[in-house]
Formats: structure tokens, sequence, C-alpha cells
């Protein structure tokens, strides 16, 4: 398998990859002492359905060149025998930071670190562009999105419970993310010594 980074040309074969998957447990907010005592997540079984951000109006990879200007972006496939099974893309946000902005890997394929090694390539590209911090959202319908990002050092920073307005996701919760790159630096020279 490898990554390649792309331009805006290659959206249609990013979009090849979904970036569906299956709920099965969602994360539940429940406030300790009446929340003075900080939130704590709880995952619980829920009615399975399916999950697919690109149903959502205006989320698709193909609408972003009418929403944003990607030149500044990231974009990344990953490709294993001729096969997209990755994508990815971070978009400068402000001074400092970028986000982490889309990350997903094809069902099949999932499982078998394609996600860790774009992250990973995603985590260089914002450090070679001197970003300090990398950002990203998640919801509490994505209990394993949160296990990923929190097992690569991502601290959760936000619990948005009333963070989306429209009707079709309206009940999820925003879950933001934060890694200071600088101290992954620090922490990956400390692991190789």
């Amino acid at each position: 398998m490898h990554i390649q980074q792309i331009d805006r040309s290659k959206l249609s074969q990013y979009a090849t990859v979904s970036i569906a998957y299956e709920v099965t447990t969602e994360l539940h907010v429940c406030p300790i002492h009446n929340g003075l005592g900080g939130l704590r997540l709880v995952e619980k079984p829920c009615s399975p359905y399916v999950k697919d951000y690109d149903l959502l109006p205006n989320c698709h990879p193909l609408y972003w060149t009418k929403q944003f200007d990607l030149d500044e972006w990231g974009l990344f496939l990953a490709i294993e025998n001729g096969m997209y099974v990755g994508a990815a893309a971070v978009a400068p946000e402000t001074e400092g930071t970028a986000t982490l902005w889309d990350l997903r890997v094809q069902p099949d394929a999932r499982g078998k670190g394609i996600g860790g090694k774009l992250l990973d390539t995603v985590i260089h590209w914002a450090k070679d562009r001197d970003y300090k911090t990398l950002m990203v959202e998640t919801q509490n319908v994505n209990a394993p999105a949160c296990t990923f990002y929190s097992s690569k050092g991502f601290i959760l920073e936000t619990i948005d419970q009333h963070g989306y307005r429209d009707s079709l996701v309206e009940n999820e919760v925003k879950l933001i993310w934060s890694m200071d790159l600088k101290l992954s630096s620090m922490k990956k020279e400390k692991d190789e010594w």
C-alpha cells in the first residue's frame, strides 16, 4: 500500500472510498455531580443503522470545490493493488492550526492500519507547514473513530451537545479533538531513543 498526494482534479477517485459505517453503539454524555465534576462519555448499544456522511447535504467530496479553496489543502489517497482503499483531507484553519477534514477507509480494508498510515501522512504534512495543532471533529455516533483518535494521542477538547442545527444530525453530539504537534514530535523522538 502506498499513499499519494493528489489535487482536486482527483476528487472523483477520492470519493470512491466509502465513509459509511454501521453504528451499533453511541457515546452518551453523562454529567458528573450535575456537570460540576465534568462530563463522562459512556458507550451504550443502540439499534444498528448505517451512517454515511457523504449523503448529507453538501458533505460529499465532490461538493468541496464549491465551498472551499482546496489549493492549500492536503488531499491523499491510499492505493493498494491498484485500488483506492483510503483517503484523507487536511485543511488550514487559523494560523498554527490545521483540521483533519476527512479520513475514510473502504469497509473491507478497515482494521488493517490504513487509517493510521493516512493519519501519519496528515501529521507529517501539517508539521512540514509549521502547524502547531491538528484538530478533528467526530460525533458521539462514531465510537470507533473516537477510540482511534484517542489512541493516536488526540485530546478531547470539546463536547457540544447542541453543536448541530441540521435536522439530519441535530441529535448527535459534536466532539472536537486536538493534537499538539510539537508534543507529538517530542514523544516520537523520545520513543526512538
